[in-house]
């Protein structure tokens, strides 16, 4: 079953410390401020660690003579000895740090550099070539009609989570809602609930690898 954004913000709802109605049907009966949580929990959980069902990978198919292309809407991914994910016919490229001293020339790409939102290929291809990127993209999930979303805002908006981990995705972010929307260091039940999201979130970096036929999960 697909994880909503009604889902969170119901479940999110109900807890006891809550204050406000658990039974939301459409967009217009959520309150602001608590998606506005939710999208803070969100954010938070998926900067904060690059979780492989975020990886992507971005296709290029090179025009002879044009050297600027759309890079993907994410992170380019890098090696422990980092070389970035960028590769031209499976050969890694070399990231240029300088690019303003370059002959222009025409060539099989052996190298690139980011330009604003484009990726610049050197040299300049000469003939068609697969281009792949490796990235961590930035989108959240999708709208019931497929589009790609950086936020959720509407009650049928979509998670784009594996199935196997929108237990352990849904108990991180609400725990975590419950920090950004409830609870201050003053509040007297603080490090329960800080116990709480820290724990849910331990357990899905810890599964999000991938969950094997000896492992049980639990919350």
């Amino acid at each position: 079953m697909a994880l909503t954004l009604l889902d969170l913000y119901n479940t999110a709802a109900s807890q006891e410390w809550a204050m406000y109605d658990a039974d939301a049907a459409t967009t217009s009966e959520m309150e602001d401020s608590l998606v506005l949580a939710i999208n803070k929990a969100i954010l938070e959980i998926y900067s904060s660690y690059n979780f492989p069902f975020r990886e992507r990978t971005h296709l290029i198919l090179t025009i002879p003579h044009i050297n600027e292309y759309d890079a993907p809407n994410g992170i380019i991914k890098s090696h422990t000895l980092g070389k970035y994910t960028v590769k031209c016919n499976s050969k890694v490229l070399k990231y240029i740090e300088n690019p303003y001293e370059l002959d222009l020339c025409c060539g099989i790409p052996n190298s690139f550099y980011i330009k604003n939102d484009k990726i610049v290929l050197y040299p300049t291809p000469c003939e068609k070539y697969l281009v792949t990127v490796d990235y961590y993209t930035l989108a959240i999930g999708e709208t019931s009609g497929g589009e790609e979303i950086y936020a959720l805002k509407n009650a049928n908006d979509i998670l784009t989570i594996p199935v196997y981990l929108e237990e352990l995705v849904k108990e991180a972010i609400i725990t975590r809602t419950m920090l950004n929307s409830i609870a201050s260091e003053s509040d007297e039940n603080f490090s329960a609930y800080k116990k709480q999201a820290d724990k849910a979130y331990k357990l899905l970096i810890k599964y999000s690898k991938g969950v094997g036929p000896d492992k049980k999960v639990l919350i």
